[in-house]
């Protein structure tokens, strides 16, 4: 059990100790879609920065709360900077898209910048959070828990100290 509270706190203190060194709700990303093509692949486990929106210029990569659902987070590029009576908006497009987004990103909506990735590691992640992931890792935290309980209840042979020839 102390392994398991172990893993658990760590990866609850990394995510925590990450969102506040890179100032962002979330730091690390994985790309669900192909909209980024070629830049960012599906698959891809991207970081996000965060910035204010005077860092974000033309080109850069931003990823931001859909202007349409605000639980879905986008990654595209900028494609234009606006100013209207003291508010930034965006105009943004993925690479892989042949026209620019409908909407304009105001700056309440921007999570931060992406400043790097590891190719296709995200594919691991996206299969757990299927069913079968979800099973599979069900499953382990099941036997990590039963070999605890087994261990904790063997006892060993005292040794008397004799060795056999």
């Amino acid at each position: 059990m102390l392994l398991s509270a172990l893993v658990l706190s760590i990866s609850y203190c990394g995510w925590i100790s990450l969102r506040l060194a890179w100032s962002t709700e979330h730091p690390i990303l994985v790309v669900v879609s192909g909209s980024m093509v070629p830049t960012l692949n599906v698959g891809d486990i991207i970081f996000i920065k965060g910035v204010t929106p005077k860092e974000i210029s033309v080109g850069t990569i931003m990823v931001f709360h859909s202007p349409r659902d605000y639980n879905t987070l986008i990654v595209h590029r900028v494609v234009e900077k606006i100013d209207k009576g003291g508010v930034t908006y965006f105009k943004t497009k993925g690479d892989y898209n042949r026209y620019i987004d409908s909407w304009e990103v105001p700056e309440s909506h921007v999570v931060g910048v992406f400043t790097g990735r590891i190719p296709y590691v995200g594919v691991i992640v996206m299969r757990l959070r299927e069913p079968v992931g979800t099973t599979f890792i069900i499953a382990l935290i099941v036997i990590l828990i039963a070999y605890e309980v087994y261990n904790s209840g063997v006892k060993r042979k005292p040794s008397t100290g004799k060795t056999r020839v």
